[in-house]
């Protein structure tokens, strides 16, 4: 049986750990893991300690900064093959996976998120507390959606896209890849890549902008 082991510490692991853990959702837990000095460090019961990355090990995304997101896949890629036994998707008692829809590898429901008929969704997304993935939607992969973030029938998303709380991307808008959809919007017209949506207006988006890591 693979020990599953949260990546982070933060606030947002200990969501998951109550959900998850606590919830029953992971039936093996082995502790909270950090990124320090490219070495991973296990925190648990027993105390901290280097990691001695065993092979029958599972990994679940408990972070929703995007930096560390990436620094932990990438250090973990180096180590273990990107399959559904070393990295699982992970779904809240509470949330609603329909039956229709398709999952890849690395995904993480929180509680009351909702995939529903026909969505297929790639990997290593975030879906927190009440988001929500349409009807015959299409995400890529490495997407976080905030709370109450909503993706509307027939829309498609490609990768590493940022939807803050409560956006809603409206029925058949395109959405393409490293975009930014602040908190509370609602979006209409589709976005291209490396774009802002604030305040009702789509922007080119520069790196020093962007505050959502």
């Amino acid at each position: 049986m693979y020990k599953t082991y949260l990546l982070g510490n933060g606030g947002y692991a200990q969501e998951c750990f109550e959900q998850f853990v606590l919830g029953g959702v992971i039936q093996d837990f082995g502790g909270f893991l950090i990124l320090k000095n490219n070495k991973l460090v296990i925190i648990n019961e027993d105390g901290v300690d280097d990691f001695k990355y065993p092979h029958k090990s599972s990994f679940v995304l408990g972070t929703g900064h995007r930096t560390w997101r990436k620094k932990f896949l990438e250090h973990l890629f180096k180590i273990y093959e990107q399959d559904i036994n070393h990295f699982p998707n992970i779904v809240a008692n509470e949330a609603h996976l329909s039956q229709t829809s398709r999952l890849g590898i690395g995904n993480v429901l929180n509680c009351f998120a909702m995939t529903n008929a026909n969505a297929d969704i790639g990997n290593f997304n975030l879906l927190n507390c009440y988001a929500s993935v349409h009807h015959g939607v299409r995400i890529g992969s490495h997407n976080i959606f905030t709370t109450y973030a909503a993706a509307l029938g027939y829309c498609n998303i490609g990768d590493n896209n940022w939807l803050g709380n409560g956006t809603t991307v409206t029925q058949r808008t395109n959405i393409g890849n490293e975009n930014t959809l602040s908190s509370g919007e609602h979006l209409f017209d589709d976005m291209t890549d490396g774009q802002l949506f604030q305040s009702g207006v789509i922007f080119d988006k520069s790196p020093k902008n962007d505050n959502t890591i």
